[in-house]
């Protein structure tokens, strides 16, 4: 045993390319896999100090349902509430500082996040980390505390002077001290400022509180608490959360990048194990005879066997090493590029013992199953046939197919091991079904290799008859291993095309909801509501080059008990502009119906999901807590979208009565005839009234850069599959000359060139690669259209060619398997004419 343990490390070391290539495809598969897993952990643990920092030691959060807040009777109801030890208040409003200093043609600073706090409640709940300066005491309504990231960016030091815009004039304040960074108003935001709250009150108004943090007395149930509060609170509508509800809501947002990570990380693993697999099968057929005279001196099966589980075990324990350390670096490109997940920043790759043991044993165990057939194979040589035997029996070459599902089979266990559970069971269902598409396209290559054979030389007949026919051949020798080289080629290549059928659907959707509901061509966002009576409706009205302005506002709304999503708009404007496509109801009835009042317009995906159909009625939840009944007067297409979905659109007479405070932005819809100098009036006078432009084409722009970031990642991440493949085809190629050294000795002797010989290999690489890139995009194009239809949208969509990623899949899948092709070409072209003949 010893012996052939010392025969396997001999032979690794004396094929170096084959064994390091085999090892880097291994090491990439763990990397993606491990970057995956540490990406995870950093999510979670951004989200666990995130709460942290936004609940600190409260045991309960009562956050306002609606713009008007909790009122002060409130306050005094939840201080009275049995088993409430501490109640801390916050108002929570965002402006900006030195407004007044603007004018009309200058753009608007970065708005502040400006918080109210009970200066001797505080200090219970939540850790203020003052980094200079002193913290508030309590009666102080002169003075505030800025974060650091503030205090950079605006030059404030200890003493400085800042100057709060509010509703009717500047409030004057003084920086008493700076928050460090990492405190708990970083959760809040980076630009952050903590006043008293009678401070928020002078300047914004009589300011409805935002939230109220508990701390129960010790040993009080939560439940209990929660029950009470339920009892108390009558009057206004309110969310009670713990620490826990608001943890699993942030994991909630970020389910989808976690699932499509984890998904491409199998994917990587699997195309690793085609590489293992078919490499040891190599080594096997190489082998042949060596082996056969092993067990003719006396070797038992299971010392061959172990010949080849030694060598796979090399391969997988150091390509996992390696894999880590790639994956780590990987995590922290990912960290970076991303930058946000879902409503949560990503400081940076975290590693946990878990995630480091759970990536090294997962590589090493792949590794071994891909090697359990060539080792079964290898222990199973009898030694007569073995000393005449050159080329892979017939049945060997079914087992490797009825391995591989077994292979795929152990990757899939492993991915539901590690399967980030905030995906959720419908994230979960649509990877496995892409997972088992993907095997059964793996398992379809072997049947229509001919074909693909025949169809990828095509391109080469006319510039390379001869050497086309001869790489066509090389290939359909060994069908399986040819099959396996291909297969794995198109895996890859498939989950690139499928993600940016993915991407340009989501593209799509995002630019067809702003086109279809937004009623103009220039948006006016303010950072607070603005009040009907402010006037701005009608001073960007009378503005020349205008056509129309319309206010519209989105906010959370209670329908039959549950959160929902509304939006605020005018009927007139959206019928006017011939926005929101309608699937039910009449357009023209149902928009002058929300401006009447006591109906409402759903989307149409909401429609389906809960079974409604026109004149149903809804009943939401007033500011007041009475009963506001809503008829459906339309189903759109598509509304508003909201912060968890599609909006329920309603008119501004009931958006008033449901709490809303006032608009969150105007769209400006231009006359035909505007002059340029008239739309950059109407942008300078919005930020004179403190609101900032922004175009349409800015806002799609601003979608599409952050659509581009994830998904050019994901894309980045399946690349690495197709590297990997790349590996396989570099291995296969050169065996394959091993193999013809004879054969290419005589064509040579016949007068072949070194030219020729050079491009038979390379063609026969780029038959190769043309075989993936076509099965690749077939696959990637059916793949991807399940995954937008499985998420609930249409199939007009979903079937639209991403074409952008179908060529680039052609020219990587055709380019990357001929630059593969370099170093075997070179190695066939430069064999000696006597040497080849003479070879056995």
């Amino acid at each position: 045993m010893d012996s052939l343990n010392g025969l396997a490390w001999r032979s690794l070391r004396a094929r170096p390319l084959r064994s390091g290539l085999t090892m880097a495809g291994v090491a990439l598969g763990v990397a993606v896999l491990f970057a995956g897993l540490s990406t995870t952990s950093a999510i979670d643990a951004s989200i666990d100090r995130t709460v942290d920092a936004m609940v600190g030691r409260a045991d309960l959060r009562l956050a306002a349902f609606g713009e008007a807040g909790l009122s002060s009777a409130t306050l005094d109801t939840v201080r009275g509430t049995p088993g409430v030890a501490f109640a801390a208040p916050a108002v929570e409003r965002r402006t900006y500082l030195g407004l007044d200093l603007l004018g009309p043609a200058d753009d608007l600073p970065a708005p502040v996040t400006i918080v109210g706090i009970d200066p001797a409640v505080e200090p219970r709940l939540h850790d203020l980390s003052i980094a200079a300066g002193a913290g508030l005491a309590p009666g102080d309504e002169s003075s505030t505390l800025v974060t650091e990231t503030l205090a950079r960016e605006d030059g404030l030091a200890v003493g400085s002077t800042v100057s709060v815009q509010g509703f009717d004039a500047p409030v004057q304040l003084t920086v008493a001290g700076i928050l460090a960074d990492e405190g708990a108003w970083i959760a809040t935001s980076s630009r952050a400022m903590i006043v008293a709250i009678p401070v928020v009150q002078a300047v914004f108004g009589d300011a409805g509180l935002t939230r109220i943090d508990l701390g129960l007395a010790p040993g009080t149930d939560r439940s209990t608490v929660t029950a009470n509060l339920e009892g108390a609170l009558l009057a206004e509508p309110y969310v009670v959360s713990s620490a826990q509800d608001i943890a699993t809501a942030m994991r909630a947002s970020t389910g989808g990048f976690a699932a499509t990570t984890a998904l491409v990380s199998a994917i990587a693993l699997f195309v690793g194990a085609f590489l293992i697999f078919n490499t040891l099968s190599m080594t096997v057929i190489e082998r042949l005879r060596e082996l056969g005279l092993l067990r003719a001196a006396g070797a038992t099966r299971g010392q061959l066997t172990s010949f080849i589980l030694v060598q796979a075990s090399v391969i997988g324990l150091l390509g996992s090493i390696l894999g880590v350390v790639l994956g780590y670096a990987l995590a922290a490109i990912m960290s970076s590029w991303v930058g946000n997940v879902g409503s949560v920043r990503l400081t940076g790759p975290v590693v946990t013992l878990p995630d480091l043991l759970a990536a090294l044993l997962i590589g090493l165990a792949v590794t071994l199953a891909a090697a359990l057939e060539p080792a079964r194979r290898a222990g199973g040589v009898p030694p007569v046939e073995a000393l005449k035997a050159r080329l892979d029996p017939q049945t060997a070459r079914r087992a490797r197919l009825r391995w591989l599902v077994l292979v795929f089979v152990l990757v899939g266990v492993i991915g539901l091991f590690t399967w980030p559970r905030a995906a959720g069971e419908a994230a979960l269902a649509r990877s496995l079904l892409v997972y088992g598409v993907l095997l059964v396209v793996t398992l379809a290559v072997p049947l229509s290799l001919p074909l693909l054979a025949r169809v990828g030389g095509a391109p080469f007949v006319l510039p390379a008859r001869l050497e086309e026919r001869l790489a066509r051949a090389s290939l359909l020798r060994d069908r399986s291993r040819a099959a396996l080289t291909v297969s794995a080629l198109t895996v890859g290549l498939a989950m690139i095309v499928a993600l940016g059928g993915v991407g340009q659907h989501a593209r799509a959707s995002a630019g067809a909801w702003i086109a279809d509901v937004v009623p103009g061509e220039l948006v006016m966002t303010s950072i607070f509501p603005r009040a009907a009576d402010e006037g701005i409706t009608e001073a960007l009205d009378d503005l020349s080059g205008v056509a129309s302005a319309s206010p519209f506002a989105t906010f959370d709304v209670a329908i039959d008990g549950a959160r929902m999503d509304g939006a605020a708009m005018v009927g007139a404007d959206l019928a006017s502009d011939g926005r929101l496509r309608f699937v039910a109801g009449d357009r023209v009835a149902a928009l002058q119906a929300i401006d009447a009042g006591g109906s409402v317009i759903v989307p149409a995906a909401f429609a389906t999901r809960a079974g409604l159909s026109v004149d149903q009625t809804l009943m939401a939840t007033a500011a007041d807590g009475t009963a506001l009944p809503l008829r459906i007067a339309g189903i759109a297409e598509r509304t508003l979208p909201g912060g968890a979905g599609e909006a329920l659109i309603v008119g501004w007479s009931d958006a008033n009565t449901l709490g809303v405070a006032g608009a969150d932005a105007y769209a400006i819809r231009f006359r035909a005839s505007a002059t340029p100098d008239e739309r950059a009036a109407v942008a300078a006078e919005g930020r004179s009234l403190a609101l900032e432009p922004v175009g349409l084409d800015r806002i799609l722009g601003a979608v599409g850069q952050a659509l581009d970031r994830v998904f050019g990642l994901f894309d980045a991440l399946a690349l690495i599959a197709v590297f990997i493949a790349a590996l396989g085809i570099v291995n296969t190629l050169t065996m394959n000359v091993m193999e013809r050294v004879r054969e290419i000795g005589v064509l040579r002797a016949a007068g072949m060139t070194r030219g020729q010989v050079w491009r038979t290999v390379v063609v026969e690489a780029g038959i190769t690669g043309v075989m993936g890139a076509l099965s690749g995009v077939v696959a990637g194009l059916v793949i991807g259209a399940l995954m937008v239809v499985l998420a609930g949208d249409k199939l007009e969509i979903a079937v639209a060619v991403p074409w952008l990623a179908v060529i680039a899949s052609l020219v990587l899948g055709v380019s990357l398997a001929m630059l593969a092709a370099a170093y075997p070409a070179r190695l066939a072209s430069r064999l000696s004419i006597v040497r080849a003949v003479g070879h056995e």
